[in-house]
């Protein structure tokens, strides 16, 4: 169970402790497909990230989530990945200044759907 002091209006200081987990929301772990734009729990969704090890940057799929740097997250469907790459989502996402190729989390789909 979370508390956290929330500001409101009535309340000593304007500040009221209050119960953030009271409903049972797990907000922290909802997230927004880039492919359909629809909100999922993480555990639903799939993140791909920019490896920058390799010589070009390179996206790739991030299946533990653990990766460092800024990633976008995608439901593990092959027609959210089709529309993402065709609304240019991810790489807008990732807020990268060239195309990438996608080929990594292409051939990773094909294995895992």
């Amino acid at each position: 169970m979370s508390r956290c002091p929330v500001r409101t209006p009535g309340g000593p200081g304007g500040l009221e402790v209050v119960d953030t987990a009271a409903a049972g929301d797990r907000v922290t772990g909802m997230r927004t497909c880039v492919g359909c734009r629809s909100k999922a729990h993480r555990s639903d969704l799939v993140r791909l990230v920019v490896d920058r090890r390799a010589a070009a940057p390179v996206v790739v799929v991030d299946p533990r989530a653990v990766m460092p740097g800024r990633g976008v997250w995608l439901h593990q469907r092959p027609d959210c990945l089709d529309r993402a790459e065709a609304r240019r989502a991810i790489t807008r996402g990732l807020r990268l200044t060239q195309a990438v190729s996608l080929d990594e989390v292409r051939a990773w789909f094909d294995q895992h759907t």
